[in-house]
């Protein structure tokens, strides 16, 4: 029991209690106990003053050397990727959320949200990277990416994709495809001897023994060469190709000029020289906290911050690398004041740092100059608080104690406190004599305004619910007069349609009769030219009532057999004039079920359907009309196609032909020019979409696009 609980107690412990050797490199892991954010970190950056930056679940977390401070981005909301651009800013991308982060006149973070730069319907999901050409900055998901100029932001449709640089320029790799340039916001296609399964490259860099070779590190499939200049990839290393399939690769980095380090998936941080060879991992067994491992930092001394679905690990070696003219500085990151309830200053407290360095490798001394009689002992504060301060100009000094036994540079803020003229007492009698006169006149004042006030408001009041009740009663008149009215239309024209269709057919009748006792010539002409017109004002009333009909009824959703709707059409038009010369192909399986309104599904077929054979061109010897479906099972959508080789329809007509009373053809149109109309209204109330071509002489497809429309319990 006694080895279980100290093993707790080792884990919840500081990170000092934490650090330990890994062949001569010290690993101190920090956990969510130490920054009070989530645990996995994703991106990482560092600024120029040495501050740490990571990506984490909870918003952007900063590491200054001495304290942990978590930056909130829309509601502390997660994010996965964290860029410096040229402009000092923190470009950064969370789910379906971009935007950046800079300081404000008062020195407070403060994020700016570029969602709205591109178009809100578009879907992004998880922006994974961000990256800077020239002024531009890029973010990546895997729906797309978004390019930021300053102003605006540019959607380029480039999916499944990860962006990395080479030489400047800005190249993509996708999943399952090749490599591709980002040129004037369209993906060109560069190289494409590799389409790695579920896989592509996160990261280039520079090959250590020739910068004009450039390092591709693929997340599964190992590492390749690729060749800017003659646009080649060839793999590198490849006997260790399946290491790297068994660790996988998260990101990687030159570290110290001769190495390159990499973070893995399963397998800790690996170091591999310029021939490919791994020849340090530093793991779990090593001192980190796990071996899954996200993006990591190079600080300014040559040490590392890995970020880790567990927190973030440091590993400092014991010697430095430092970068060219870095010079370790302490910095004053904070002052905080506190008052009482009379705005009197009580406490002062600043908080210091050393970026590039962790608080436990430091001790600190400080002085308040015209307070402190000296600095002070070295201590390993990384605050100092001083409370009840006299009236005066300080200056709070602080530098820190390195490693090696040198001192960094005087960090220093000045600063005044004023003294309160309360505290002068010649004051205290005309104060208290100056306060009771304030006093008694302000509430005389204050009780005669509001007195005032309120009459006012209760006028104000009185008027406004006089008002408000007329405006109700008016306004449920005129509701309760347009329902009325409405009603009456629609049933009017429903009636009206149905009565004009009796006496048209029994028109229709007489002149069949009239057709079979022989007339003449003439009388055979005018007969037709009779049943011509009542059928066009058959067809004109039988809009209205499609048109009706497809306003009033509410849109059902049931299991519609294709074929019987079809087939149905067909009995409606087989005694049209030319009907039986046209042969009626079908392009779907007989027991066909689309999920649709039925009624409505068959106005829009039937109007279809007739137009192919009312305007076929029937001196061709094979008049064809093709009915084609296709189904899309993943999308859930229902593809219908009716085709005709008819004489088909200018292109200057195409945009007009769905307009109330349009006809294309005067010279022989028959119809009413309600009918297309009647089929895009209708095709609107079922949520679906319409589309046509044709080629004037050659024929006309209409295209009816049906979501929804696939019963997936009963594919099931």
């Amino acid at each position: 029991m006694l080895r279980y609980l100290l093993t707790i107690i080792s884990l919840l412990a500081s990170p000092l209690l934490l650090a330990q050797k890994a062949d001569s490199v010290t690993v101190r892991n920090f956990s969510t106990g130490d920054y009070k954010a989530a645990a996995i970190n994703y991106s990482g950056v560092m600024d120029s003053n040495g501050d740490l930056y990571f990506a984490n679940e909870n918003g952007i977390l900063k590491y200054d050397g001495s304290e942990w401070e978590i930056i909130p981005i829309v509601n502390f909301s997660a994010t996965y990727s964290i860029h410096i651009g040229t402009d000092g800013r923190f470009y950064i991308g969370g789910y379906d959320e971009f935007g950046y982060l800079e300081k404000d006149s008062l020195n407070h973070y403060k994020y700016t949200s570029l969602r709205g730069t591109v178009s809100e319907e578009t879907e992004f999901g998880t922006f994974w990277q961000v990256e800077t050409i020239d002024n531009n900055v890029f973010f990546s998901s895997y729906q797309g990416l978004v390019r930021y100029d300053g102003e605006s932001g540019t959607h380029i449709d480039i999916k499944n994709a990860g962006i990395l640089t080479v030489d400047g320029n800005l190249l993509a790799s996708k999943f399952d495809g090749g490599i591709y340039s980002i040129e004037s916001d369209t993906a060109v296609l560069l190289n494409d001897q590799y389409t790695w399964k579920e896989d592509n490259v996160y990261v280039a860099l520079p090959k250590i023994d020739n910068d004009s070779t450039y390092l591709m590190f693929t997340s599964q499939n190992g590492i390749y060469e690729y060749f800017p200049k003659s646009n080649t990839i060839i793999p590198f290393a490849e006997s260790t190709h399946k290491i790297w399939k068994k660790s996988g690769i998260y990101d990687a980095q030159i570290f110290r000029d001769s190495l390159y380090a990499i973070s893995t998936w399963y397998s800790g941080l690996k170091l591999m020289n310029a021939e490919g060879d791994v020849v340090k991992t530093i793991n779990k067994s090593k001192g980190l906290q796990t071996n899954e491992l996200r993006d990591f930092i190079i600080d300014k001394r040559g040490n590392v911050w890995i970020g880790s679905i567990l927190g973030v690990s440091y590993l400092q070696w014991p010697k430095a690398y430092p970068e060219k003219g870095y010079k370790p500085s302490t910095s004053i990151t904070e002052v905080t004041s506190k008052y009482d309830i009379d705005n009197t200053l009580t406490s002062l407290e600043f908080h210091f740092a050393t970026p590039g360095y962790d608080k436990s490798d430091l001790q600190y001394a400080y002085y308040l100059k015209g307070y402190d009689p000296t600095f002070s002992e070295w201590k390993s504060d990384i605050k100092k608080e001083y409370t009840n301060l006299d009236g005066g100009e300080y200056s709070f000094e602080v530098k820190a104690l390195l490693p090696d036994g040198t001192e960094t540079a005087v960090a220093s803020h000045a600063f005044t406190i004023p003294t309160p003229w309360y505290k002068n007492k010649y004051y205290y009698a005309i104060g208290i004599v100056i306060m009771g006169l304030t006093i008694a006149g302000f509430y005389r004042y204050r009780t005669g305004r509001l007195k005032r006030l309120n009459r006012r408001l209760e006028t104000i009041i009185h008027n406004r619910t006089k008002e408000l009740i007329l405006q109700r009663e008016q306004l449920k008149e005129a509701n309760e007069d347009l329902i009325v009215a409405n009603t009456e239309l629609d049933n009017f024209v429903y009636r009206s349609s149905h009565d004009l269709v009796a006496p048209l057919k029994s028109l229709k009748g007489l002149i069949n009769l009239a057709q079979l006792e022989n007339p003449g010539e003439n009388q055979k002409q005018y007969l037709s030219m009779m049943n011509t017109s009542v059928a066009k004002l058959e067809d004109f009333i039988k809009s209205i009532m499609e048109y009706s009909i497809n306003a009033k009824r509410e849109v059902s959703s049931e299991d519609v057999a294709f074929d019987a709707v079809i087939s149905s059409v067909c009995d409606d038009l087989k005694y049209y004039d030319n009907a039986h010369r046209v042969e009626l192909i079908k392009k779907y399986p007989t027991d066909l079920v689309i999920k649709s309104d039925e009624k409505r599904l068959k106005i829009v077929l039937s109007n279809l359907i007739t137009n192919c054979i009312k305007y076929h061109n029937y001196e061709q010897s094979e008049p064809i009309v093709k009915i084609l479906v296709n189904q899309d099972l993943e999308k859930c959508t229902t593809s219908i196609e009716v085709a005709d080789n008819g004489m088909g329809i200018d292109q200057q007509h195409l945009d007009k032909i769905f307009d109330m009373f349009f006809r294309a053809s005067n010279d022989k149109a028959e119809g009413s020019g309600l009918g297309l109309y009647i089929v895009k209204d209708t095709v609107g109330k079922l949520g679906g979409h319409i589309s046509v071509t044709s080629h004037l002489g050659e024929g006309t497809t209409f295209t009816l696009t049906l979501y929804d429309s696939i019963n997936t319990m009963t594919m099931a």
